[in-house]
């Protein structure tokens, strides 16, 4: 952890202190709503730069854990009369078994295969949720769902909670990133047969990253369910994931700072577009789909690593620049004496 600060200790200042300020500079609970949103999504996001940065899987699935989520903690808390706190509890392990049990069926697959495993997934939770109508409430959704009590129920609290959550997830992550599994996460995503010679249990790292993202989608989605106090199973779908990858692509898949900056940027962009189309009626609909879509093309094509890492490697590139070489410093040196 101190060699997480040491490293990291700007940056999370930066974070910690924007994080803070934001809903007192800009103090209407529109706005306040917006970063709610954002933070719920850069939960589910980081957990996804896991599954896709690290563990190297493609996952078009995300927002399928986001939705069981939800509505675990939701059904629990409605129709058992759970407290929200359990029902968190159990919007994290749900999830977590769910994508377990996924992760051991698709374990031997690759490429375009998972991904297409991961997307089928989707779809058949998204149509389960709306077809398991005495339990779901099916496409009328569930209402009445408990808010949670943190230091009262307001759009700040909620703020807070959410954005405290979505802290220990990126120190989690980052920590993580900086460990031993770390370590053997980024050879399974260099190259697979080499992490395979070293004795690194490739099908394990993969499995417990693939479970590790679900959990936090999970948590996510039940914060979601407490915080909107209504569920519905729109919001589950493939355009929901499609959004999460678009995220940690644009950020970079590489880097848990990227999937976090990836999410404001596309989360800012989102609220941007439904702004405009109160004012252009054509833009109302689905045209984010196609931003998010063009977005993803660009990126691909121009910025393949995505911006975080372009931006440091440009970073260091500079600071190589400004360093005197080797050769200057000797001679720099025998000059002085």
């Amino acid at each position: 952890m101190k060699q997480l600060v040491g490293k990291w200790g700007k940056g999370l200042g930066i974070y910690l202190a924007l994080m803070i300020l934001f809903p007192f500079v800009m103090p209407d609970e529109y706005y306040r709503s917006v970063g709610i949103v954002i933070g719920l999504h850069a939960i589910v996001s980081i957990g996804l730069c896991l599954v896709m940065g690290l563990a190297g899987q493609i996952s078009l699935g995300q927002a399928s854990f986001w939705g069981i989520g939800a509505y675990t903690s939701a059904v629990l808390t409605t129709k058992l009369g759970l407290t929200p706190l359990l029902g968190l509890v159990a919007s994290a392990i749900v999830p977590g078994l769910f994508a377990f049990i996924l992760g051991r069926a698709i374990a031997g697959l690759q490429g375009y295969y998972l991904a297409m495993a991961t997307l089928a997934f989707g779809y058949i939770v998204q149509i389960g949720i709306s077809e398991w109508e005495p339990v779901t409430g099916g496409a009328s959704g569930m209402i009445s769902i408990p808010k949670i009590a943190f230091f009262g129920d307001s759009e700040l609290s909620m703020y807070y909670l959410i954005w405290g959550v979505v802290t220990c997830v990126l120190l989690f992550s980052l920590n993580l990133m900086h460990s031993r599994i770390g370590r053997a996460f980024r050879a399974i995503h260099k190259s697979e047969i080499a992490a395979t010679s070293m004795g690194i249990d490739v099908r394990k790292f993969k499995l417990n990253a693939f479970v590790v993202s679900g959990m936090f989608a999970g948590v996510s989605g039940g914060l979601y369910a407490h915080y909107m106090g209504i569920l519905d199973p729109q919001p589950f779908g493939m355009h929901e994931s499609i959004k999460f990858l678009t995220m940690v692509v644009v950020g970079g898949m590489t880097s848990i700072w990227g999937a976090l900056i990836g999410t404001l940027l596309i989360g800012f962009i989102s609220e941007g577009l439904v702004l405009m189309s109160e004012v252009v009626p054509g833009l109302q609909g689905d045209v984010d789909t196609i931003v998010f879509g063009g977005i993803l093309v660009l990126i691909v094509m121009f910025m393949p690593e995505g911006l975080v890492p372009r931006i440091r490697s440009m970073y260091e590139k500079a600071q190589a620049k400004k360093a005197p070489a080797p050769t200057e410093q000797r001679v720099e040196r025998k000059a002085a004496t």
